[in-house]
């Protein structure tokens, strides 16, 4: 499904999301009051505007209701980030995501409104650290309230099939996809299908019962 962005700022952060939800096929439209950054993205993306969000009138043309989400990455200035996110949630805006340095922004942001509030250098942080310290856990991320996760199957689980692991019932976990070593990806359709040690599985839970099955 594809959805309407407004993106807000354009540092580092606000210029790549702008692009990769453009490039995933989304409509974005791009507000930042300078011109060279501006012109820089105008040809990769729906509409780039250069205009001043602090201004309530400049927030009143823009009609922050018909997008699905107003994304904000200008935390670098906060002062201004308070007055655009306070203007844009007295017009209606139907999501508002919000980008913070620090832990206080994240709150205040949050108490002024915004429905949701990241923290990329911490949530980076964070995602690396368990993924370190989780050795048979790969990676993860949050999908829709889940969380989808690569790992490898443990000596523990090692020669027994799918069908014996019974995962969606015990853990409620469901296995995706497998990849055994020097072979393709492939999705589950056999339950039968013997596990090895070091074999790769794309799994769907929550992460509290994946880290409990596969983190040993």
């Amino acid at each position: 499904m594809k959805n309407t962005f407004a993106v807000i700022g354009l540092g580092t952060f606000g210029s790549k999301l702008a692009l990769e939800l453009s490039q995933a096929g989304h409509s974005v439209v791009v507000i930042d009051r300078t011109k060279a950054l501006i012109n820089d993205i105008k040809d990769k993306v729906a509409e780039a505007i250069i205009a001043d969000v602090t201004n309530s009138d400049t927030v009143r043309e823009i009609d922050v209701r018909n997008f699905d989400a107003v994304i904000f990455g200008m935390s670098s200035h906060f002062e201004d980030l308070i007055l655009a996110l306070t203007l844009v949630k007295q017009e209606g805006a139907k999501k508002i995501i919000a980008k913070a340095n620090t832990d206080l922004q994240k709150r205040i942001l949050l108490r002024l409104g915004a429905d949701e509030v990241i923290q990329p250098d911490q949530d980076v942080a964070e995602r690396l650290s368990r993924r370190l310290s989780m050795n048979n856990i790969s990676d993860m991320f949050a999908f829709k309230g889940s969380t989808i996760a690569e790992v490898k199957v443990p000596a523990s689980l090692s020669g027994k099939t799918i069908r014996d692991l019974d995962m969606r019932r015990k853990h409620n976990i469901s296995i995706l996809l497998l990849k055994k070593p020097g072979k393709e990806v492939e999705n589950i359709w056999n339950p039968d299908v013997i596990l090895e040690e070091g074999d790769e599985l794309t799994i769907l839970g929550e992460e509290k019962n994946i880290v409990n099955v596969f983190q040993n």
